[in-house]
C-alpha cells in the first residue's frame, strides 16, 4: 500500500451481496474470544470484465486436514467468480467430517495414480508442506489429462475476488503456462520484511497460483520428477520455468496481492463497490502466513519487521477480517496436527529422519536394494510395517553411531535440536556417554525417542586392555592386509580389536578407546587428513599419537609441515605369483584383444591432476602414432562422482580405438591383460606418492614390468632396478617426450621387457620380504610400547612421597649461591650485594658447613629409625592385597550390571506410564468432543476413566516402591563398596609408602656396602635412573634433587625425533643424562655417540651407563674424549665450578696456562666419526649440543655429516658467548640457514627467522640462552 489510503466508511461498503457474518451464525471459537472484533469485509466475488468466448475452467488445490477450511474458502470463492466451473480438492487423507456433497470433488492420492505403497513412502519421506508440493504437479497432470481444460492451481491460502476467463483464453499450446510474479517493482532495501533477501530465497514467481493448459504435459512431468527428488525445490523450479516452457507472466496488479507487494499497490473501493488495485479489478489475495489467532498481522512469517502494518491500511485489514470470518464459517477451530507427523503410538518423527529416509529410498532404487518400510503402509501390513520401519530407524547408520549405542533416530533428533547441538557438540565421540544418558532418560520419557532406538554402548568401547607387548590392527582393505602380514612375520601377539596398548589404525574413521597408543598407518594422500597428534574432530574422533607413512619422501613432507612423530614403515611384498598365460589369454579375449602389446594404467578421477591421465594418453599417442599392434588399457575409478573429469578423459580418447577405458571392471583385469603397467603421476606438494608406489609394487610382484615417474616414493621404493623411470622436469612434471621414447622402446622389444619384469620381481621380493618388514615393525612397536608404559606409569602413579626427600632438598639447597643480580630501586644494589658477599664469604662457608653437619646428622638418625621400624614390621602380603582388590573390582562390576538392569526396568516402566498418560489424554479429549452423548455412555466412560486412573495410581505406587527399594539397595551397596575400597586404598597406600621407604634405605645401604670411596659425587634419582653428579655442581644437582626431569621440553623433542635404527650424537654429554635416557629407549637397534672431554665427567658417564642400562644395550655407546671444534688443534680451556669446560680464545697463543686452565685437543667431528663403524653403518638422526657459546664451531666441524644425513639438531644458542669467541651470532645463524636448516624454538612448531630470533634474545638479555631445534628444510 502507498500512503494514500481510502478511509473506512460504512456507506462505502461494496454493494455486492455479502454472506452473513460468522458472528451471527455461530459463537466464536473459544481461543478467539479475547481478540478484537475487526471490521469484516467480504466483497462479492464477481466475474471479471472479459467478454470473450467461455473457456472450460477447472480449479484445484492440495490441502492437508488442518487446511480443509481454507480449501473450502478458496473453492467457494473460485466457484462464485466462475459459474459452471469445477473445483477439485486433493486430500492426502480423508477426514471423517467431509459431507456427502463434498465427496464428489474430493480426490485422494490413489485417484491420481499414486499407489498406497508409494504414498506411504512419500508420507514418511516428506513433511506436510513437502508432501503437498510432491502431489501438486501430479494432480495438475491428472486433471489436464482427464478434462483437457485450463487448470488453475491455487494454494489454500488464496481467496478469489474476480474471474480468470481472460487468462484462460490467452493460454495456447505454444504458451500453456501462466505464472504470477511476487512483485512488479523492486523492493526497497530498508530493513523491512519481506526483504530483497527473502525474495531471492523464496523465488520471483508466486507458487500460490499458476495456470496450465494442454501443451504443458512435459513441463508438469519434469516438475514432478524434480520435486520428488527435492521436495523443497518448488520455488527454485518455477524460477527455471522459462527454460522449460514458453509461459505468460500475469502482470495484472489485481492478481496476487500478498505481503510482498501490498505496500507497492494502491487498494481502493470503486464507485460500483468493488475493490480495485492500481485501477485494476482485485482478483486474488494471497494470505500466505496469515493466522486467524493473530489477525493483526498480514503474515506471521515476517512479524519481526513487517513491511505492511494493517493499522495503517484499513481496507487491507478489512479483507483480512473477512478472510478470518470465512475460515471460521468453513469450520476452522484451531491448528490440527498433520496425520503423518507421528507414528501410530504418538512418537513424533524428526524432520532429519525424513530426509534420511528419502535418501535411503533413492539410494535403494539406484542400487536395486530393498527400500526401507514406511510406518504408514496399508493396514494389512501395518504392524509389520511399523516394526520394520523401527528396525531401520533404530539401527546405527555408521560405525560411530554403533559404538556410541546410538541410531538414525537419535542422530535425527540431535540434528533437529540446536540446544542438543550446543550441549553435546560431539554426540558420538567425546560427549557420547552423557548424550546416551540423555537419550535413555529425557529422550525416552518425553516420547521423542523410542526405547528401541537407545542401545547399549558397543563392546569395543569397553574392550579390556591387556598391559603386555602386542599390537592391535584396525581396518580393512589392502593396506590393512599388508600391515597384518608384517605383524604376523614379527611374531608379536596381535588382535583385530583394541586389546593391546599399541594400536595400528589403517582407517582414521575407526574409533579407538582412550588410553591407547594410536599409530595411523596412512598413504601419503591422507597425511593432511589424518589429524596426527591433533585434537579430536567435531564428531569427537580420536586423534593419533604417531603416524607411519610408507616412504622417506612422505616423512620429509610431514616434517616440512611441522609435524612431529612421522615415521617410515616398511611393509612386506607378498608373492602373488606370476600371471599365467592361460589367464592372460582369457582376460584379453574378454576385451577383444589378441597378441598386441598391451600397456595398462590406472586412473582415479578423484585425484586426476596428480594421476596425470591426459599426460599418459599424450605419451601413448606420441610413442605410437601409426602402430596398430599396441593397446592402452585404462582402469577408471570414481567416474560417477567426478563426471567432469571422466568426460574430459573420454573425449581425449574417443577418437583412437586403440585406447580402452574400463569404468566398471575389477582392478585385477588390467594387470592380467597387460604386458606393462605405466604410471606418469605428478609430484604434488605435501605428498610423496605412496599410493602409486604400492600399486606398482603389487604389479612388480606379478613379474609385470612397470614404467613410472622418477620422483617421490616410486623412485625411493622401487628404484631403477625395479621399474623404468621417466625423467621429470619442473619439480615433478614427467617428461612426455622421454616417456614416449621409453614406451616405444619397450614395445619394440617385448622379450627384454618381460625379462626386466622378472628380474625386478626377484629383487623386490627379496628386498621387501615379510621377515625384514616384521623385524622393523617389531622394533617400532616395542619402542611405542615403552613410550606408552612410561606415560601410563606417570599418569597413574605420579611421584611417590619419601619422608627423607625434604632433607635431601635441604641438603642440595646449601649448594645454591646467593642471587645478587636481582633488580632493586638503587642501581648500586647488585654491586653492594657482591661486595658484602665477598666480605662475608668465609663466615658464610662456615655457616654452610655447620648446616651440612646438622642435616647429615638428622638424615642419618631418620634413616636409622626408618630402618629399625621397617625391620620390626611384618612382611606385607601383597598378593593377598591384590586378590582383595580384584574381588572388590569384580563385585563393583556385578553391582554396575545390576544397576544397568534396574535402569532399563525404570525406563520401561516410565515408558508404560507415558503410554498410560497418552491414552488418558485421548480419553479426556473424546469425552470433551462427545459431551452431548447419552448418560449411559458418559457413565461407562467415567467408570473406564476411574479404572484407568486407578491403574495409573497403582503404576505410580509401583514406581515409587521400586525407586525406594532401588535407592535403598543402591545406598547399601555403595556404603559397602565405599568401605571396602577405603580399606583397600588405605592398605595399598600404606604398602606403597613402605615399599618406597625400603627402596630408599636399600639404596643408601648399597652405597655403604659398596664403599666406592668416591666422595666427590652425589647420587640423584630422576627419569633417566640413578645418576651420579659432581658434588659441587650448583646447577643440575640441586634441580634434579627436587625434580624428576631435566629440561623436559628438550627431552620430549628428542624422544619424538629418535629413529630406531639411527644414531644419537650427544655433544657436551656431561654425566650422561640424555645419553642414558636415549640408550634406554633405543631397544635392540640404534647407537649413541657421546662427546665429553672432561675426565671426571666421562668417568661418571661410564658409571651411570653401567648402572642404568643393560649390558647389551650399553655396548652400543661410543665415548669420545675430545673437544668438538671446527678444526683440529690444541685449545686452551678452563673448568668452571658448575661443570663442563670453557674455551679461552684470549689465551690461545700463550705457551703457559694460568691456574685453572688446561690444553686439550680439538677435533672435527665429521673426521673423528668417519672411523667409527657405528656411524658409517647407520644414519645420524638426532644431534644434541648443550654448549651454547660454541655450538656454531661444533656444527662447522661436522658440516659433512649434516649434509649427508640431514639430522635434526637440538642445541642451546648463546649470542653473548658466540661474541666472546670473536664471532658474529647473526652470521652464525645465517650459515646454519645455508646448510638447509630452519630455526624452531623448542616448545614451538613454527619456524622463525634469524632476525626474529636475535631480536627476541636481545629483548630477554644478550646473555640469555635459547633452546633451538634446527629443523632440516627439504
Amino acid at each position: 500500500m502507498t500512503d494514500r489510503q481510502v478511509p473506512y466508511e460504512s456507506s462505502g461498503e461494496p454493494s455486492a451481496p455479502e454472506p452473513t457474518s460468522q458472528s451471527e451464525l455461530s459463537p466464536r471459537p473459544e481461543e478467539m474470544l479475547d481478540e478484537p472484533e475487526w471490521p469484516s469485509e467480504t466483497p462479492g466475488e464477481s466475474p471479471g470484465t472479459f467478454d470473450g468466448p467461455a473457456t472450460p475452467l477447472l480449479g484445484c488445490t492440495v490441502a492437508c486436514r488442518d487446511q480443509l477450511p481454507a480449501a473450502r474458502v478458496v473453492r467457494d470463492s473460485f466457484l462464485s467468480s466462475h459459474p459452471g466451473a469445477r473445483f477439485v480438492i486433493l486430500l492426502p487423507e480423508r477426514p471423517e467430517d467431509i459431507g456427502a456433497q463434498e465427496h464428489a470433488e474430493v480426490l485422494t492420492p490413489e485417484d491420481i495414480g499414486v499407489d498406497a505403497v508409494e504414498f506411504a513412502r512419500l508420507a514418511m519421506a516428506c513433511t506436510a508442506e513437502q508432501l503437498r508440493a510432491v502431489l501438486r504437479p501430479r494432480l495438475l497432470a491428472r486433471l489436464l489429462w482427464e478434462s483437457a481444460a485450463c487448470v488453475f492451481s491455487l494454494e489454500p491460502c488464496v481467496r478469489v475476488f474476480g474471474g480468470f476467463d481472460d487468462v484462460a483464453a490467452a493460454l495456447t499450446p505454444q504458451r500453456p503456462v501462466a505464472l504470477v510474479p511476487k512483485v512488479l517493482r523492486p523492493l526497497f532495501v530498508d530493513g523491512l520484511r519481506p526483504s530483497t533477501t527473502d525474495l531471492a530465497e523464496s523465488g520471483t514467481f508466486d507458487p500460490n497460483m499458476l495456470a496450465v493448459s494442454p501443451g504443458s504435459e512435459r513441463f508438469l512431468t519434469v516438475w514432478a520428477e524434480q520435486v520428488l527428488a527435492e521436495p523443497s525445490a518448488v520455488a527454485t523450479f518455477l524460477e527455471g520455468a522459462s527454460a522449460l516452457v514458453d509461459h505468460q507472466v500475469l502482470r495484472d496488479p489485481g492478481i496476487g496481492v500478498s505481503a510482498f507487494n501490498a505496500a507497492q499497490r494502491v487498494l481502493e473501493v470503486s464507485a460500483d463497490g468493488r475493490y480495485q488495485v492500481d485501477g485494476h479489478l482485485l482478483r486474488t489475495v494471497h494470505f500466505d502466513g496469515f493466522e486467524p489467532q493473530r489477525p493483526w498481522l498480514l503474515s506471521v512469517t515476517y512479524a519481526d519487521q513487517p513491511r505492511v502494518l494493517l493499522s495503517e491500511h484499513p481496507l487491507l485489514a478489512r479483507l483480512c477480517a473477512g478472510y478470518r470470518n470465512a475460515l471460521v464459517e468453513a469450520g476452522y477451530t484451531r491448528q490440527q496436527s498433520h496425520p503423518f507427523e507421528a507414528l501410530p503410538n504418538g512418537t513424533t518423527v524428526p524432520t532429519a529422519l525424513r530426509s534420511a529416509y528419502r535418501h535411503a529410498w533413492a539410494q535403494a532404487e539406484q542400487t536395486g536394494e530393498r527400500v526401507p518400510a514406511s510406518p504408514f503402509e496399508p493396514p494389512r501390513d501395518h504392524a509389520d510395517a511399523v516394526s520394520s520401519f523401527l528396525e531401520w530407524a533404530c539401527a546405527a547408520d555408521d560405525e560411530w553411531q554403533r559404538a556410541a549405542g546410538a541410531s538414525r533416530w537419535i542422530a535425527a533428533v540431535w540434528a533437529d535440536d540446536p540446544l542438543l547441538q550446543r550441549d553435546y557438540p560431539a554426540p558420538f565421540g567425546a560427549d557420547a556417554a552423557s548424550f546416551h544418558e540423555w537419550c535413555a532418560g529425557v529422550g525416552v520419557a518425553s516420547n521423542r525417542i523410542p526405547p528401541a532406538a537407545v542401545h547399549q554402548e558397543a563392546d569395543d568401547r569397553r574392550v579390556t586392555m591387556v598391559d603386555q607387548l602386542g599390537v592391535a590392527v584396525l581396518g580393512t582393505g589392502r593396506l590393512a592386509e599388508l600391515v597384518r602380514a608384517a605383524v604376523r612375520a614379527s611374531g608379536l601377539p596381535s588382535a583385530d580389536t583394541p586389546y593391546y596398548p599399541v594400536v595400528l589404525r589403517c582407517d582414521t574413521d575407526l574409533p579407538v578407546p582412550a588410553g591407547r597408543y594410536v599409530i595411523d598407518v596412512l598413504p601419503d594422500g591422507h597425511l593432511d587428513h589424518a589429524g596426527h597428534g591433533r585434537a579430536a574432530s567435531p564428531t569427537g574422533r580420536t586423534g593419533s599419537t604417531e603416524t607411519w607413512v610408507l616412504s622417506e619422501t612422505s616423512r620429509r613432507a610431514g616434517r616440512r609441515a611441522g609435524q612431529v612423530g612421522v615415521g617410515v614403515a616398511t611393509l612386506p611384498l607378498p608373492d602373488a605369483g606370476r600371471v599365467e598365460p592361460a589367464t592372460r589369454e582369457q582376460v584379453r579375449a574378454r576385451y577383444g584383444l589378441g597378441g598386441e602389446f598391451v600397456l595398462g594404467a590406472f586412473v582415479d578421477h578423484a585425484d586426476e591432476w596428480q594421476g596425470n591421465a591426459l599426460g599418459l594418453v599424450n605419451a601413448f599417442l606420441a610413442a605410437f602414432p601409426d602402430r596398430a599392434d599396441v593397446r592402452l588399457l585404462i582402469s577408471v575409478s570414481e567416474a560417477a562422482d567426478h563426471p567432469e573429469e571422466a568426460e574430459r578423459l573420454r573425449l581425449a580418447t574417443t577418437t583412437d580405438p586403440r585406447i580402452m577405458l574400463l569404468e566398471e571392471e575389477p582392478d585385477g583385469a588390467v594387470p592380467a591383460a597387460s604386458d606393462c603397467v605405466v604410471s606418469l603421476h605428478r609430484a604434488e606438494g605435501g605428498v610423496g606418492g605412496d599410493r602409486y608406489a604400492l600399486r606398482l609394487l603389487e604389479m612388480a610382484a606379478q613379474a609385470i614390468p612397470t614404467v613410472a615417474s622418477d620422483h617421490g616414493a616410486v623412485a625411493e621404493l622401487l628404484g631403477e632396478p625395479g621399474t623404468k623411470l621417466v625423467p621429470c622436469q619442473n619439480a615433478g612434471e614427467p617428461d612426455i617426450d622421454a616417456a614416449a621414447a621409453l614406451l616405444a622402446e619397450m614395445a619394440s622389444s617385448p622379450d627384454e621387457t618381460a625379462a626386466f619384469g622378472a628380474a625386478a620381481r626377484e629383487r623386490l621380493l627379496t628386498e621387501y620380504s615379510p621377515t625384514r618388514a616384521g623385524e622393523g615393525l617389531r622394533d617400532r612397536v616395542e619402542q611405542a610400547y615403552r613410550s606408552w608404559r612410561t606415560k601410563w606409569a606417570e599418569d597413574r602413579n605420579g611421584r611417590q612421597d619419601d619422608p627423607l626427600h625434604p632433607l635431601l632438598i635441604a641438603r642440595h639447597a646449601l649448594h645454591r649461591p646467593p642471587e645478587v643480580s636481582a633488580g632493586a630501586r638503587s642501581s648500586m644494589a647488585p654491586a653492594l650485594r657482591k661486595a658484602v658477599l665477598k666480605a662475608l664469604g668465609h663466615y658464610d662457608e662456615h655457616i654452610r658447613d655447620i648446616m651440612r653437619s646438622l642435616i647429615d646428622g638428622v638424615e642419618q638418625t631418620a634413616a636409622e629409625l626408618l630402618r629399625r621400624q621397617s625391620g620390626t614390621g611384618e612382611e606385607l602380603d601383597v598378593e593377598a592385597l591384590r586378590a582383595e582388590l580384584a574381588r572388590l573390582e569384580q563385585r563393583q562390576d556385578q553391582l554396575g550390571a545390576q544397576l544397568v538392569g534396574t535402569d532399563d526396568g525404570m525406563v520401561r516402566v516410565r515408558t508404560d506410564l507415558v503410554d498410560q498418560q497418552r491414552r488418558l489424554r485421548g480419553i479426556e479429549e473424546d469425552l470433551t468432543s462427545e459431551s452431548s452423548a447419552g448418560d449411559d455412555r458418559i457413565e461407562a466412560l467415567t467408570e473406564r476413566l476411574d479404572r484407568l486412573t486407578g491403574a495409573v495410581e497403582k503404576t505410580l505406587d509401583r514406581i515409587d516402591n521400586l525407586e525406594r527399594e532401588w535407592s535403598e539397595t543402591k545406598h547399601s551397596q555403595e556404603r559397602k563398596l565405599e568401605t571396602g575400597l577405603q580399606n583397600a586404598t588405605h592398605d595399598a597406600s600404606h604398602a606403597l609408602h613402605r615399599t618406597d621407604v625400603l627402596q630408599r634405605i636399600l639404596l643408601r645401604e648399597h652405597e655403604r656396602s659398596t664403599d666406592t670411596g668416591d666422595d666427590t659425587s652425589t647420587p640423584v634419582v630422576c627419569d633417566a635412573g640413578l645418576l651420579r653428579l659432581p658434588s659441587e655442581d650448583n646447577r643440575m644437582l640441586p634441580w634434579l634433587s627436587s625434580h624428576a626431569t631435566w629440561d623436559g621440553e628438550v627431552s620430549a623433542l628428542i624422544d619424538a625425533l629418535l629413529e630406531p635404527e639411527g644414531v644419537f650424537l650427544d655433544v657436551g654429554a656431561y654425566v650422561g643424562y640424555q645419553t642414558v635416557r636415549v640408550l634406554s629407549r633405543l631397544g635392540n637397534s640404534g647407537a649413541v655417540v657421546a662427546v665429553e672431554p672432561c675426565e671426571r665427567e666421562s668417568r661418571l658417564l661410564r658409571r651411570n651407563v653401567e648402572i642404568n642400562v643393560p649390558e647389551g644395550t650399553g655396548g652400543r655407546l661410543t665415548l669420545l674424549r675430545s673437544v668438538a671444534w671446527d678444526s683440529p688443534g690444541e685449545l686452551t680451556v678452563e673448568w668452571p665450578a658448575s661443570g663442563g669446560l670453557h674455551v679461552r680464545t684470549d689465551l690461545a697463543g700463550e705457551d703457559a696456562e694460568p691456574d685453572g686452565n688446561a690444553r686439550v685437543h680439538g677435533v672435527r667431528l665429521d673426521q673423528e666419526l668417519e672411523n667409527q663403524l657405528v656411524v658409517t653403518d647407520r644414519r645420524l638422526s638426532v644431534v644434541h649440543i648443550d654448549v651454547g657459546s660454541r655450538v656454531h664451531r661444533i656444527l662447522q666441524g661436522m658440516s659433512h655429516l649434516l649434509q649427508r644425513d640431514r639430522p635434526s639438531v637440538v642445541c642451546s644458542f648463546t649470542p653473548d658467548g658466540v661474541a666472546e669467541l670473536g664471532d658474529d651470532p647473526a652470521a652464525a645463524l645465517r650459515e646454519f640457514g645455508t646448510w638447509g636448516y630452519e630455526f624452531v624454538p623448542v616448545g614451538r612448531s613454527e619456524a622463525v627467522s634469524a632476525d626474529e630470533l636475535l631480536e627476541a634474545i636481545g629483548a630477554a638479555g644478550a646473555a640469555s640462552t635459547v633452546k633451538l631445534w634446527l629443523r632440516p628444510v627439504e
